[in-house]
């Protein structure tokens, strides 16, 4: 096939899937029928060949383990395994390909795009291309048209590659919708006529590209015309929207047949949240403020992870914090409330708390945004937060409400209280490095929190989430309070210490938790091991081995039940470390004489065995 024609079939399959630039474009595997094979005839189960563990995961097995949920591990395998350009160009092309759209599936765009510029040189024009469409597919998804267009305008003018008729007219296509990303709409019109006069008896997906035009330039009538016999739900979506503005149809049966597609399981996400936009702009209409926050509430809250840009069809924060503002501005009104008597606004909210929490959400806003005092703001926020996580996909709403919106330019900006509620939420994800960020400067506990439970929790996160100096800090305000630590409590985010090494922070907790005269001598002996283990990630082999002893004699110096044979383990092979190899054989042989069982015992004369290779450090030597 010709290099051009493929080009245009690649571009083809590009174009139609960001006819309504979904953000969940590659939610459903774009690889998967590619791998799909037509079922064999029933056969006995002794028929299927029994798996080889031994082998390299096939890229078929990297197919299924992402379509099994797991698109991360089959990438550190393709990471792996890719063959080599130079010795295997068609499998390493496979293999490519299979890349990208696992960062599809992830709508990881910036992945995708920098792959692109890391092709080797002799990679062929064909498979180049597909990856820079790609890219610039990428570009559009993120909501950059000036950086697609690039991209696209280097393809259409190609000398090496020139496309042919039917890749250029697919490369025009996207170079329109690069337009509309950008708002360029003087230059979509233009990319229209010229199109139009190159192409007159073009159809394809063209119509539905143009009715977008049509529709941001305020011309609904015109879209219904190009829409005229064109199907499928985003046509359908597209001539709902067109017949509402164009008051071609009733607001009310708009929203009915809208209604249907947003309540579609089985449709792709992204176009159900176009549907939803659609009923909140009947609900407009139909002058149904409730209504119209509840389906771009709705909206929202169908997309955890980033927002579908669409220029035509797109939810955002800024439209839903408007229409709460708009709706509470018109309750307020109606219930004589004056602007600046914040308490008249609470209590009014607060009556409509349970039974009504759209009206109270939105007398909430009002207050938030409105109050003359920061504190009372500041509350607003805070009852607001707290009314919305408790709706349906409230934490993914209130998310996108406090951290995707333009009002909030800043983490520091978010009103401290509804920086608890999200941290909490941001946890249970779990987005352990963005909960981290949003405990940032939150010392003080939220209300009806423990302080010493919140400390803990501050700690663990920012350790987790890369920050472990702001979690040893957490720790220091913790213990200087001289509240009362619970060891059970703290001794996992000591723990969380010692797994990235930093043992010499984690040593002055662990003694300090020593100091506690209430311990029981288990605790003691438990807190003796822990520290020992932390001289052992620093090296301090000596140290080591002395604590580990204490902490298996430290109730009585012959004890040899389970944790005093775990401690004296460790201390022989620490003591076999520092070279002191007569103690270790001796604290070997105790474990020996005072075990039983085979497989101990088998270890231990290993272990004993061992001393035998290694250098011994005499009394006369020791520092």
């Amino acid at each position: 096939m010709h290099t051009g024609s493929r080009l245009g079939l690649l571009v083809l399959a590009i174009t139609l899937s960001l006819i309504a630039l979904p953000v969940c474009a590659a939610s459903k595997h774009p690889h998967k029928a590619a791998h799909k094979k037509t079922p064999p005839p029933a056969a006995s189960p002794r028929a299927r060949p029994a798996p080889n563990l031994n082998a390299a995961p096939s890229l078929q097995d990297i197919s299924s383990f992402a379509s099994a949920g797991a698109p991360n591990l089959a990438l550190q395998f393709i990471d792996r395994d890719q063959p080599d350009f130079a010795q295997d160009p068609s499998g390493w092309m496979a293999w490519e390909r299979e890349r990208v759209y696992l960062y599809q599936f992830n709508q990881d765009w910036q992945a995708v795009i920098a792959r692109s510029a890391k092709l080797p040189a002799k990679v062929g024009a064909d498979f180049r291309n597909w990856e820079e469409v790609q890219a610039a597919a990428a570009w559009l998804q993120l909501g950059k048209g000036h950086e697609a267009r690039v991209i696209l305008r280097r393809l259409i003018w190609s000398p090496a590659a020139p496309p042919d008729d039917a890749t250029l007219s697919q490369l025009r296509q996207l170079v329109l919708r690069s337009y509309l990303v950008d708002e360029n709409l003087g230059d979509a019109k233009t990319a229209v006529i010229r199109y139009r006069q190159d192409y007159p008896k073009d159809a394809g997906n063209w119509p539905l590209l143009e009715a977008r035009l049509f529709l941001r330039t305020a011309q609904p009538h015109a879209a219904l015309d190009v829409l005229h016999g064109s199907k499928g739900p985003d046509a359908e979506l597209l001539t709902l929207l067109a017949s509402l503005r164009a008051h071609a149809e009733p607001a009310a049966k708009v929203m009915r047949q809208a209604d249907k597609f947003a309540n579609d399981a089985k449709l792709p996400v992204a176009q159900r949240v176009h549907a939803w936009y659609v009923v909140s702009q009947a609900a407009l209409a139909l002058d149904d403020p409730a209504a119209h926050i509840q389906a771009l509430q709705t909206g929202l809250g169908l997309q955890p992870g980033l927002l579908d840009k669409d220029p035509v069809f797109g939810i955002t924060p800024e439209m839903l914090w408007d229409a709460y503002l708009n709706y509470g501005e018109d309750l307020g009104n109606q219930l004589q409330l004056v602007v600046g008597d914040d308490q008249a606004w609470f209590l009014a909210a607060s009556n409509r708390y349970d039974a009504k929490p759209v009206r109270a959400c939105a007398l909430f806003a009002v207050v938030a945004f409105n109050a003359h005092s920061a504190q009372q703001q500041a509350v607003a926020h805070w009852q607001f937060a707290s009314l919305m996580q408790k709706q349906k996909n409230g934490g993914v709403v209130l998310r996108h409400l406090y951290l995707d919106s333009k009002r909030f330019p800043a983490i520091a900006s978010i009103p401290p209280d509804v920086r608890y509620i999200l941290a909490n939420d941001v946890l249970a994800m779990p987005n352990i490095p963005l909960a981290s960020q949003l405990m940032q400067g939150l010392d003080q506990p939220p209300p009806n929190t423990d302080p010493a439970v919140w400390q803990l929790q501050r700690a663990h996160v920012f350790i987790l989430g890369g920050q472990p100096d702001a979690g040893i800090a957490a720790l220091k305000q913790l213990f200087a309070s001289g509240a009362p630590v619970d060891p059970g409590d703290v001794l996992p985010v000591l723990f969380d210490l010692q797994t990235i090494g930093r043992n010499r922070d984690a040593i002055p907790f662990f003694q300090a938790l020593l100091q506690d005269n209430n311990l029981t001598s288990d605790q003691q002996r438990q807190l003796l091991f822990w520290i020992a283990d932390s001289y052992k990630g620093l090296g301090d082999y000596s140290q080591a081995a002395e604590l580990y002893l204490r902490s298996a004699t430290l109730a009585d110096p012959y004890a040899m039940d389970n944790w005093a044979k775990s401690a004296r383990y460790q201390a022989a092979q620490m003591l076999a470390k520092a070279g002191y190899i007569d103690d270790a054989r001796n604290v070997y042989q105790g474990l020996l004489n005072a075990t039983s069982d085979p497989s101990q015992q088998a270890l231990l004369r290993h272990d004993l065995q061992a001393l035998m290779l290694m250098p011994a450090k005499h009394a006369d030597s020791q520092p």
